[in-house]
């Protein structure tokens, strides 16, 4: 296995790249996700330290200071996200390959670090109507204003898709599973 691949899911909130995260994750024993940081709350199903570190405001720009990301991006106002660089480098010790479930600018600035070792997947929906639907349903925003700025800032991400190495509508699960697969096989593969 060649060591430091990197696979990089990106696309707005509510588009599935978690759940296509955890698919991937159970299919492939070689590929480990990068958990990243941030300063929202804590979903009712999340983990410290699976899911997110969910850190203070504080810490997190300590953490900027201290030059510890590899990229980090305020995503909506005073809610940052980001990836570690010790983190990364614990995973290609362990000889895996790194997945990432990351914002469109932070997969877009990794895609620009590591070009020739990562393959960059853009995940759509085809309609914003759904993707309301799936914002509401996964009922982690309660507020009308915060789903509104979710879809604002999903039609300005849109606009990135073209920058990816792929772009997979997610419209079908169980079709986005299996091309999904295709893809990142591969890719790790050398196919």
């Amino acid at each position: 296995m060649k060591k430091g691949k990197m696979i990089i899911l990106s696309g707005p909130s509510g588009c599935g790249k978690t759940t296509i995260s955890h698919y991937l994750l159970s299919k492939f024993s070689n590929l480990k996700f990068s958990v990243s940081c941030t300063t929202r709350s804590i979903r009712n199903n999340e983990k410290h330290g699976k899911d997110y570190y969910f850190i203070s405001m504080n810490t997190f720009i300590s953490k900027i200071k201290k030059y510890q990301f590899l990229e980090w991006e305020e995503v909506y106002p005073k809610l940052f996200y980001g990836t570690l660089k010790n983190e990364i480098l614990k995973i290609w010790k362990s000889n895996k390959h790194v997945l990432f479930d990351i914002d469109v600018k932070g997969g877009l600035n990794l895609k620009k670090k590591y070009p020739n070792n990562s393959l960059s997947i853009f995940i759509m929906v085809n309609s914003m109507n759904l993707l309301k639907k799936r914002l509401i349903k996964r009922n982690s925003e309660t507020l009308k204003n915060q789903i509104n700025a979710r879809l604002n800032k999903a039609k300005k991400e849109n606009n990135y898709a073209k920058l990816f190495d792929f772009i997979l509508f997610n419209i079908d699960l169980f079709q986005t599973k299996k091309k999904i697969i295709q893809i990142v096989s591969n890719f790790i593969y050398d196919k």
